[in-house]
Formats: C-alpha cells, structure tokens, sequence
C-alpha cells in the first residue's frame, strides 16, 4: 500500500536527494536542485508544501505543490500549483502511483485556493507526460491547455549599459506593487505582488525604469540551482570546445558536470505599452546589471518581448500552461496565460 504525507525539515536530506537523482532528460540531464536546505526558499510568495510518497518503507517519489497569489480574470486570487514531480527509477510508468498522487492532492493540502482549479506547466518536449496527461485517463484530472510558454536563458554578455535603470529602495514598495499589478492582471495566472512579498523577495532586487517599467534581478542561487548532472555524448567531452565558442559569441557557457548555471532570473518584468519600441535597449540595460553569466525569463510564447528576445540568440525551452481540474472544467477568457518562471 502506498502512503502519502507532508513533508516536514525533518525530510530535507531526503528531498534534496530525491531532487538530485531525478533530474529531467533532455540534450544535458538538468535537475533543479534545493541547496543547502529545501526549505530555505519556502513561502517567499504563496505558501509551499512537498509531499512524500512511500511504499513498505521504500522511498516512491515526491511532488511539491503551492498555493500563490494570481490573477485570474483580472481578480487577485489564491491559486493553486502543481510541480516537481519526481518519482524514483523503479517506480515509473505505474499508473496508480499517479492516480493515488493525484488522490492525494486536495486531502493534503494545508490550504485551498479561491477558485476549483489549478494550474501546471510541461515541457513541451515531454510528449510521453503530454500523451498521457492530455488523454484523460480515469481517476486522473482534466488537464485543459491553457497557452504555450516559453523560458528564455540569454548571455548576460549581450547586456549594455546606458544607465536607464536604478536600483529600488524602500520608498519605491507601494509604486513597485501598484505598477506590476496593473500590469500584470491582463495575464492569467501571472502573480500578485504585495508590500510582504517585496520585502521578503528583497527590496533590492528589484529595479525601476522612471515611472514606465519595473523588473528584479532575482538571484536564487543561495536556495534553488539548475545543475547539469549528466551531458549526452559527445557533448560532455567537448564541453570546453563549446564554452570557448560561446565566449566568443556572447553565449551561455555550460557548466560541468555537477555544476549549477550561474544565472539570475528576470523577474516581475513589467513595461508600459508605450516603451515596446524601446524593450531592446532597455532589456540590455537590465542585463548588464546582472552579476551571473546567464539570465532566464519566462513570457507566454505570443508576448510582443518574444521577438526581441530571439534577437539575443538565448536558448529556448518550450513549454504549456495547463489548468488542471479535478471537477468541472476552469473558465475560458482568452487571456493569454503568463505565470512567473521564477517561480515555478
């Protein structure tokens, strides 16, 4: 019989390793990792919880979930997050692990959200989780497309300086929260800021363009790392061959095995309409305020910055926005769906 619980500190050592031993197959095997602690990331915006599944007291997998202050239909809302699945060797492609995990969900949340729905996000390239979860399998929920997605990770080399940002201080809270707000509420599921969640975020991450922009430089290393656990062949030995082009032409180097990228994410980005023309030189600006190597941002795949973006030459990692339901089915707008990468 399996069993389902919250996960408590006193799991972390068996988390972080759940997290470092499953990472996620692709041209570089790329785990997202929580060092030195799980917890020291939790609740910086909604609130976090991970759940542990176990069979005759062998380790099955995890899931992590959330619930976070989003936008849906332009109301501020508590909406849930389904992510970090993670499921050991010997327990994959066993669907009732999935049907007791999916059970699982709303009897262990230790918060319900505001709306009858939730929201998840897959790789684009996963076409064996997308089969299977877009089939609508018995006892599993609907998974209702909601919109593509994409994360870029740009040089931060391709940044240039021309001083048209400044670092936010405490006065700049309330402007920060009213801007990005009313910015953000024409997206679904894109986040609510509050006074609370810059502070603990950090006042100084985030930056201000005069009255018409803001963005935070988010730096999660000290608690979340994308590290490259394993290089398919040949591209491991020929790693230093890469990074020596990549430096050359403003590219992302990679990092050796084992090795965490040294990014930093761009974060709550919000413009005027008006400053589209300008969004080149400004993301420049931004970048060269970074300190890493790389900088990733996530925008739904039809947002105008999509074009300027490419123009950067980042690499690119496709992916969709699902609303998953468990009864019923979530309320269709077309608002093109845009949730926060880094925080997901």
């Amino acid at each position: 019989m399996t069993t389902f619980r919250l996960a408590t500190e006193n799991d972390d050592a068996l988390i972080r390793s759940l997290l470092r031993g499953n990472p996620m197959p692709t041209w570089v095997d790329m785990a997202i990792e929580r060092e030195p602690s799980f917890f020291a990331g939790k609740d910086l915006v909604g609130l976090d919880w991970a759940v542990i599944a176990e069979e005759e007291g062998d380790v099955v997998g995890m899931y992590t979930a959330s619930v976070l202050p989003a936008h849906v239909d332009r109301r501020p809302e508590r909406l849930g997050y389904l992510g970090g699945l993670r499921v050991n060797a010997g327990y994959r492609r066993r669907i009732r692990y999935l049907r007791d995990g999916y059970a699982s969900i709303r009897r262990l949340a230790p918060v319900a959200g505001t709306v009858p729905w939730w929201f998840t996000v897959v790789a684009s390239e996963n076409k064996t989780a997308r089969r299977l979860l877009e089939s609508g399998v018995p006892g599993l929920p609907r998974y209702h497309f909601q919109g593509d997605y994409v994360t870029f990770a740009v040089a931060t080399s391709r940044g240039k300086r021309r001083n048209l940002w400044r670092r936010a201080a405490a006065d700049d809270i309330a402007h920060i929260v009213d801007f990005y707000n009313d910015y953000a509420a024409q997206f679904q599921c894109s986040p609510v800021l509050t006074e609370d969640i810059v502070r603990r975020i950090g006042v100084g991450q985030f930056f201000l363009y005069e009255d018409r922009g803001i963005a935070a430089l988010w730096d999660q290393r000290a608690f979340k790392q994308i590290v490259a656990r394993r290089y398919r062949s040949p591209l491991g030995t020929l790693r230093p061959i890469y990074n020596l082009y990549a430096s050359l032409l403003r590219q992302i180097p990679l990092p050796r095995e084992g090795g965490a990228l040294d990014q930093t994410s761009i974060a709550f980005l919000a413009l005027n309409d008006e400053e589209q023309p300008n969004a080149g030189i400004l993301l420049r600006d931004l970048l060269s305020h970074c300190k890493t190597r790389a900088a990733s941002i996530g925008l739904h795949a039809k947002h105008p910055l999509v074009s300027v973006i490419k123009k950067m030459k980042p690499l690119q990692y496709p992916a969709r926005v699902y609303a998953v339901c468990f009864e019923g089915a979530p309320p269709q707008n077309g608002r093109p769906v845009q949730p926060e990468a880094a925080l997901l």
